[in-house]
């Protein structure tokens, strides 16, 4: 019996942990993968505790269902046939349409140095500049941490006298992060006085724990935390960025309180009660549409936290466990505009690692693209539709299958060195670039560490357009007759393109479904299992009705790890080709019995 310490890839916390078995074979054997346990090391991160996915993660090292064999047009093949295969096919499309009909897109099951080989592998051996890390979910925190530097914003004052703790959390971490809970409930039952503050339109497994909920309209949290940092800067007299401050002026209480859905009162009670506190957490638990512009609720959290007079700690918490990794080690040698290349269909082949494109966002543009004729390679863990989709596909090693580096929180390295084995057939994504390099006549040697963009801009200029985009957004979402929202189920991870196959998530939610406000149940005359057509300008799909009393007025949430519910989001490109998204407006019709 072997025993190994690694870190679950499941999300951004990378809790550790301990697998232990054989040498693996891929599918459940006497040589398959046995356990995984706590790691219960005196200084384990969360107590060495892990959420109920992260003890499912057996399941993604030894699932029958892991791709163990490349394919080649839906037909098995080798590996030298696929690479051999792949090297002509990039060599046609560049003879006939140039290099820069070539895109390269990348998601966050690489390592930071494998994100740096395929850098090298676009620019040196393809010749294109089209390389972009696709990560909608992730990408405009990224962008917000590195616009703007919100270092010098100074404590408002000295540290607060006592124990009180007060945790503000924008999201639910409770879903995306579970082991987050033990670092937020003591702010909850913790000392005197102590408590936790949640931003969020639906009464979620996070707002359900906490003693003051901020219910905003949905979108509205970005007001929110902009009405909690104006509150605090005015009662402590603080100085902030020019390009804060003139956003903070301009932007008057009732617009606030339109935009957020919460009232000054309620916004100045939970700012004065953080000024008052000996330590303050503040968390960003962003997902796939949920706040209106989370670059804004971002840097409003970030320049709150850093105002507080107390211990202070900020935690954004990225969705996907390397996203940071590879967007950082892009960025340090200028990614360009390939996201809004593939949408206006500028691409004739396109290389995708680390990446299940279909659902991570199946818009119509991402749809269109993948259907119309151009050659298509791709690095795949499970059999899905951007599979379905490739022309060839290669089987992929996981994040604890490679060794590397991740970096699952901004200036957090983790270096991973004693790894597990890929079960049989697969192959690390550095190692299938290599490979393709050489049989395109380039040697592409791994390289160390690479080099990664982390300098922050000082100017807070462009704040003020965000607003303005913002203001104009959430006109729309006040209009409709009905607002969506993402509902994130605990089951499952991210866009849930590995989580879908676990055993547990299949048995717990299979499938997606709509949860509705009891005042929309009762104006369609909805009952539990009753199904709807759900239309929004992204899309239109039938889904099975629950009814719930987390939700309030005309707000309808829908479980987003599921393709289906993420196409119902339109898609929308900002003037930097960043993926824009939010609550949208959707229209509801029951169907008949007999659907």
């Amino acid at each position: 019996m072997k025993e190994l310490k690694g870190n679950c890839p499941l999300c951004s916390l990378a809790c550790p942990l301990v697998v232990a078995g054989g040498e693996r074979g891929p599918i459940f054997g006497k040589d398959a993968l046995l356990s995984v346990d706590w790691d219960r090391s005196a200084d384990s991160k969360f107590g060495g505790s892990l959420c109920a996915r992260g003890n499912a993660v057996a399941e993604l090292l030894s699932h029958p269902k892991r791709i163990n064999y490349p394919f080649m047009l839906g037909e098995r093949t080798t590996i030298d046939a696929a690479v051999s295969e792949t090297a002509k096919s990039l060599a046609d499309v560049k003879a006939a349409h140039g290099a820069g009909s070539i895109g390269v897109l990348l998601g966050e099951n690489l390592t930071n140095e494998e994100a740096a080989l395929a850098a090298r592998f676009a620019r040196e051996v393809v010749g294109t500049e089209n390389i972009a890390l696709f990560a909608p979910d992730d990408a405009p925190l990224f962008r917000a941490h590195l616009a703007r530097d919100f270092s010098g914003v100074k404590p408002a004052g000295p540290k607060p006298a006592g124990e009180r703790a007060v945790s503000l959390v924008f999201g639910d971490p409770f879903s995306e992060h579970p082991c987050t809970a033990k670092n937020i409930l003591p702010g909850r039952y913790g000392a005197r006085g102590s408590e936790t503050i949640v931003v969020s339109p639906d009464t979620n497994h996070t707002a359900w724990f906490s003693n003051r909920h901020l219910r905003c309209k949905p979108g509205g949290e970005a007001a929110v935390a902009a009405g909690l940092l104006k509150a605090a800067a005015e009662k402590t007299k603080a100085e902030l960025p020019a390009g804060l401050k003139q956003l903070l002026d301009k932007a008057d209480w009732s617009e606030i309180e339109r935009l957020g859905g919460v009232s000054k009162d309620a916004i100045t009670g939970a700012a004065q009660s953080m000024l008052g506190a000996a330590k303050t957490a503040v968390y960003v638990s962003n997902i796939f549409g949920r706040f209106g512009a989370p670059a804004l609720v971002y840097s409003f959290a970030e320049a709150l936290s850093r105002l507080m007079p107390g211990e202070r700690e900020f935690v954004p918490q990225f969705v996907q466990q390397n996203t940071w990794g590879v967007y950082s080690t892009l960025a340090a040698s200028g990614a360009s505009d390939c996201i809004r290349k593939l949408a206006d269909a500028e691409l004739r082949a396109l290389v995708i690692l680390g990446l299940d494109l279909f659902s991570a966002y199946p818009a119509g543009p991402i749809e269109k693209a993948m259907r119309e004729k151009r050659f298509t390679v791709t690095t795949q863990i499970f059999w899905n539709q951007t599979a379905e989709r490739a022309n060839i596909v290669i089987p992929a090693a996981t994040l604890m299958e490679k060794p590397g580096t991740v970096s699952p929180a901004f200036g957090e390295d983790l270096v991973r060195a004693d790894v597990m084995k890929p079960i049989a057939g697969c192959v690390s994504d550095g190692d299938f670039l290599v490979m393709l390099a050489r049989e395109m006549g380039s040697e592409l040697a791994p390289a160390g560490a690479p080099k990664r963009l982390a300098n922050r801009a000082a100017s807070t200029d462009g704040l003020s357009v965000e607003w303005s985009e913002y203001v104009s957004a959430q006109k729309d979402i006040a209009g409709a007759e009905i607002a969506l929202i993402p509902w994130s189920e605990a089951v499952h991870a991210a866009d849930g393109s590995a989580s879908r196959n676990f055993h547990w998530s299949e048995i717990t939610c299979p499938d997606a479904v709509l949860m509705v406000s009891e005042e929309i149940a009762a104006g369609l005359r909805l009952s539990k299992g009753d199904r709807v057509d759900v239309s929004t300008a992204g899309g239109e799909i039938v889904l099975p009705v629950e009814i719930t009393k987390r939700l309030a007025g005309k707000v309808v949430a829908a479980t987003i790890h599921f393709p289906a519910v993420r196409k119902l989001f339109p898609w929308r490109l900002s003037g930097t080709g960043e993926i824009v998204l939010g609550p949208v407006a959707a229209k509801l019709s029951r169907q008949s019995a007999g659907y």
